[in-house]
């Protein structure tokens, strides 16, 4: 998303891929990047569980904000949803704030209905 000279990315519930930097090329800079972190496997209903995670986990999305060249990275998509049917990696907030420090990346936490104002 491209708007007022900045430019975000938001990723959804992705999977580490090798795109990252192809997207970074084709689209970065990105002033924020806004990734999945919380690693989440399901584990009933229609998708039988792979035994792997389904959506990044905390260390994967920081290595996708450095690829991404994003000068500030924002943890999503973690935290709210906790049955029998849907696990998350422990702790992924502060996982994903550590693997980003030691990347050099900038992070910010938004809370539920948080703003994020660009300057």
């Amino acid at each position: 998303m491209d708007g007022g000279g900045r430019r975000i990315i938001h990723c959804g519930d992705t999977l580490w891929h090798g795109a990252w930097w192809d997207i970074a090329r084709a689209y970065g800079p990105f002033d924020a990047a806004f990734l999945p972190i919380n690693g989440a496997r399901p584990l009933g209903g229609q998708i039988p569980d792979p035994g792997l995670p389904m959506v990044m986990n905390a260390e994967q999305a920081a290595a996708a904000a450095a690829a991404l060249g994003a000068r500030l990275a924002i943890p999503v998509h973690y935290g709210a949803v906790s049955t029998p049917e849907y696990i998350q990696d422990l702790d992924a907030e502060s996982r994903f704030l550590a693997a980003a420090a030691a990347k050099g990346i900038a992070t910010r936490v938004l809370k539920p209905g948080g703003q994020l104002v660009l300057g």
